[in-house]
């Protein structure tokens, strides 16, 4: 798999009106730079999921929110679903452009998410400290997150995964 199915197969999971594909493109090029274009195909168990390792996540300032879910040290998912359901209606009400995101991906199907196998060289993982055999989230935030705090990440569930690395 190259850097191009990658991006048609991300494209084609999310379609193209999402206002996030321009930013998550260039994600998924340096992805494909850091790690010389090695990308695999493959499923995870839920357990894996909610270890997944998440950059740091202030919402989107640019559009009003003001509370941080993740701090510049990163957190795993499961992390960050349990601080999603600590803030509550605070989070959605003083984040309303990522708690819109993550309300509409917690009922939405499973679908494939990008990780990586060390954190991504961008400021958002910047403070993020590498960890052996860890998975780090490039796309997919909102989903790995929403389907955490909804408790649909159970031990049956399988997730696709598109792997840099």
């Amino acid at each position: 798999m190259d850097l191009i199915s990658v991006e048609q197969r991300v494209l084609a999971s999310r379609g193209g009106a999402h206002g996030s594909w321009p930013w998550t493109r260039k994600l998924l090029a340096r992805a494909d730079e850091q790690f010389g274009g090695v990308w695999r195909e493959l499923e995870i168990s839920a357990e894996s999921a909610l270890d997944i390792l998440l950059p740091s996540h202030a919402g989107e300032p640019c559009k009003g929110d003001q509370l941080t879910l993740v701090s510049d040290a990163g957190a795993s998912v499961r992390g960050a679903a349990d601080t999603l359901k600590r803030l509550g209606e605070a989070y959605a009400r003083n984040n309303a452009s990522c708690a819109e995101r993550l309300g509409f991906a917690a009922g939405a199907p499973f679908s494939h998410v990008v990780l990586s196998t060390a954190p991504l060289d961008w400021e958002e993982y910047a403070r993020v400290a590498p960890r052996p055999g860890a998975y780090y989230c490039i796309d997919g935030f909102h989903r790995l997150v929403a389907w955490a705090a909804a408790g649909r990440l159970k031990k049956d569930a399988r997730i696709g995964i598109w792997l840099a690395g």
